[in-house]
């Protein structure tokens, strides 16, 4: 695929010779610094190797010159032992002295007596010291002792003039100690046997243990000191001569030619420095160049949006490797075409021109164009495609790039979801319930369903509007009740849940089904179910006529027992009070028992509307044992009733719990019609847990088949000659209506056992719903 790639330098010989130009500079520098500090001791070398023969030259020419001396004071001292002088011909030998030695001051003859004889010049400089200076004496002393030519040490004259005196022996025939001194000036000794030459070069200097004795100019020396010194004894002084370079005059072009080497060398490095630093810095940022390169390729390649590039002329330029996923094609097949490109579909060649012509014009539209276009294997594909300015590094406009979206999927997938919403709003629109959602904060209406519209009359052009909740809304598991619309006398069944809509925000989904059908449905069953009830308990009531006109004889005729024997009391003369008391309150007795019978009976046969109330099961089952003693009796059947003193309150209807118990044991009773009367044992047993109160009602008659059981509590199904077949369903629907639950099982040993169970009151005294 054809990219912009960065050309990745492999370490070649311009690398290499990039890396060596700053080494070769630092060589060439150093070598450069070493050839300079080379010349330079060899110029010192030069320097004191000259140095030390000129200093060996002028010791020999000083030693000379002295030497000299000495020869012409001995030839003096001879003359005078030989021939004798005159005080003229001293001068005259002293000035022939002073003619090649200008350093001598002066030259006396002295006796032993420390007398001058004679003396030239013969009035004594002031410059000189005085004869009587210790020095002088002693050098004299010493002459005379050693007989031996002597210098004396270093005399200081006037003005600090350095001199010394050379004290030559007279050796008189007739043992006379006599000498000869002369005085020399030493500064005047150099600068006379100091050739001119020698005094350009050098400082010569005599000195003595460090100190500079006298010296032949004194000018600017070399800053570096170099010089020489070798010894210059004149017992009993330990003079050196020493040499002591002056500061070489160089000519300007040297200095400019050397400053000029050493700035080209020190910018040669400044520039090979900058240099390295350059080159470092493009190996710096090369290098992050082809991090970015790498990372752009990458990131290209892992795009899945289409890349393309065109010029101005509207030729392809280039193209990512998505773009050719997407059209099937390489990109050697599509660099460089234009007009007509070969993934147009021809169906849609028009379409494609009008883009591809829009773009080059630079009018595309900022919101993209939606085409179809064609893979290399035919096949038909949706894009997106967006266009804007291709700008170079300089800003410069030099084409047109374009971004290219496969929205084929995504186009399948819009239509998918058209498709399912528009399921979706048939079916809402199919369903008789009421759908709304609205929004929780401000009750506007979000959505609504055609049965909504149709049952709230709501027109079928509506802008935005509010609507009240059914009922209050509460917040948790979904709240499900019943709302009357009074103004339309219609019952509904409200589901209302909160939910999140498509926008994040918090709303209420509502469904309101109409149950006013249901509910009328609902209030005749009802009503007819209270009339079967009434009937099925007149019906009771009538198969136990007999059975109750017997218990009701009882106690009538106990009455009329009672009444006859009061009538026998008060015939007689005089009645016992006492036994009439006892006789009218046992009657009082029997007749409440009567008027019992007769009200329970009344309440079971009353026809009412269920009315709940706390109730006690004893008074229940007391109840229903009254009603059935008679029956009980007439079977000969063995009823056998569980503690119930103890028993919870329930929360019941009364007189419906009293109707299920007397049918559940009328029925085990009817049961036992073939049982043995030995075996005929009726339980009645009532226990509780921790929510329900359980009921079981055992026989042992014949027992109830699997068949049967299954059958057993639907309307009209009775296994009696004369049964209606809807005693157990209503007793089912009974127990139902409390929340309870009804059902048979085998009695273990024989017969069968009706068991229900009833729920406890959680609360206490729960209000009626």
């Amino acid at each position: 695929m054809p990219k912009k790639q960065f050309r990745v330098e492999e370490p070649t010989i311009s690398r290499w010779l990039l890396t060596i130009t700053p080494f070769a500079a630092a060589l060439f520098a150093l070598v450069f610094a070493l050839f300079l500090i080379q010349t330079a001791h060899k110029e010192d070398q030069a320097i004191t190797s000259t140095l030390e023969q000129d200093l060996l030259w002028q010791k020999q020419a000083l030693k000379n010159r002295l030497e000299n001396l000495q020869h012409q004071l001995d030839g003096l001292a001879d003359v005078i032992v030989t021939d004798g002088l005159s005080s003229a011909e001293f001068s005259g030998r002293y000035l022939s002295i002073l003619q090649d030695s200008p350093e001598v001051m002066s030259l006396e003859y002295i006796d032993e007596t420390n007398q001058v004889r004679w003396q030239h010049p013969l009035n004594r400089p002031d410059l000189l010291p005085p004869q009587n200076h210790r020095n002088l004496v002693a050098a004299r002393s010493v002459v005379l002792v050693n007989n031996q030519p002597q210098f004396s040490t270093v005399l200081q004259g006037q003005n600090q003039t350095p001199l010394l005196a050379f004290v030559t022996p007279v050796r008189l025939n007739y043992h006379g100690r006599h000498t000869l001194v002369a005085i020399l000036n030493l500064n005047t000794l150099l600068q006379q046997q100091v050739p001119w030459w020698i005094a350009q070069r050098y400082q010569i200097s005599l000195t003595e243990n460090g100190e500079t004795i006298a010296s032949k100019f004194n000018r600017n020396l070399d800053p570096t000191g170099l010089h020489q010194a070798i010894d210059f004894d004149l017992a009993p002084n330990q003079f050196q001569l020493q040499a002591t370079v002056y500061q070489q005059q160089r000519s300007w072009q040297q200095y400019l030619l050397t400053l000029t080497v050493i700035a080209l060398s020190m910018l040669m490095l400044a520039s090979t420095w900058a240099l390295r630093r350059h080159i470092k810095e493009r190996h710096n940022i090369e290098a992050q160049l082809r991090q970015e390169t790498a990372m752009r390729e990458a990131m290209e390649n892992s795009l899945v949006t289409g890349i393309r590039a065109m010029d101005k002329d509207g030729h392809l330029i280039y193209i990512n490797r998505a773009f050719c996923d997407m059209v099937g094609y390489s990109a050697d097949d599509l660099l460089g075409q234009s007009q007509t490109m070969p993934y147009w579909p021809p169906e849609d060649l028009d379409r494609c021109t009008a883009v591809y012509r829009a773009i080059l014009s630079g009018r595309a539209e900022p919101s993209g164009y939606q085409m179809r276009f064609m893979r290399a294997n035919g096949e038909r594909f949706d894009v997106r495609l967006y266009a804007a300015k291709l700008i170079d590094g300089d800003g410069q406009h030099t084409g047109w790039i374009s971004s290219i979206y496969d929205i084929t999927e995504l186009q399948r997938e819009r239509n998918a979801l058209q498709a399912s919403h528009e399921r979706f709003v048939n079916v809402l629109n199919g369903l008789e319930a009421a759908v709304s959602v609205s929004d929780a904060a401000s009750c506007e209406m979000l959505l609504t369903n055609r049965q909504f519209d149709r049952a709230f009359n709501i027109p079928d052009w509506h802008g935005r509007y509010c609507a009240l909740p059914y009922t209050p809304r509460r917040k948790g598991a979904p709240v499900e009740t019943e709302w009357f619309d009074a103004y339309r006398g219609h019952w509904y069944q409200i589901k209302s849940r909160s939910s999140v809509w498509v926008d994040g925000s918090e709303v209420w989904l509502e469904i309101a089904t109409d149950i006013t059908a249901l509910k009328n449905a609902q209030e005749r069953e009802r009503q007819q179910n209270e009339q079967l009830q009434q009937t099925t308990r007149l019906i009771s009531m009538g198969e136990m006529a007999s059975s109750l006109a017997h218990e009701l004889n009882q106690p009538l005729a106990a009455i009329a027992s009672y009444a006859t024997g009061c009538r026998n009391v008060l015939s007689q003369a005089e009645p016992n009070i006492a036994q009439l008391d006892q006789a009218i309150e046992k009657m009082a007795g029997q007749a409440k028992r009567a008027g019992k019978i007769i009200s329970g009976i009344r309440e079971f046969v009353q026809r009412r509307a269920p009315h709940r109330k706390p109730c006690e099961v004893a008074d229940l089952v007391d109840t229903v044992r009254t009603l059935l003693a008679a029956e009980v009796a007439k079977q000969q059947v063995k009823l056998t009733i569980g503690e119930v003193r103890d028993l919870p309150i329930v929360y019941a209807d009364a007189v419906m719990l009293e109707q299920v118990m007397f049918n559940l044991m009328k029925n085990a009773i009817e049961a036992m019609h073939d049982t043995p009367i030995a075996n005929r044992t009726l339980d009645l047993s009532i226990s509780t847990n921790k929510d329900f109160l359980s009921v079981i009602i055992a026989d042992r008659g014949t027992g109830i088949n699997p068949e049967q059981m299954e059958q057993l509590f639907k309307p009209f199904y009775t296994t009696k000659n004369t049964g209606m077949g809807m005693g157990l369903n209503i007793c089912r629907s009974i127990i139902e209506h409390h929340q309870g639950r009804l059902w048979v099982e085998g009695n273990p040993g024989g017969g069968s056992r009706f068991i229900f169970t009833l729920p406890l009151p959680q609360e206490s005294l729960a209000g009626e719903p």
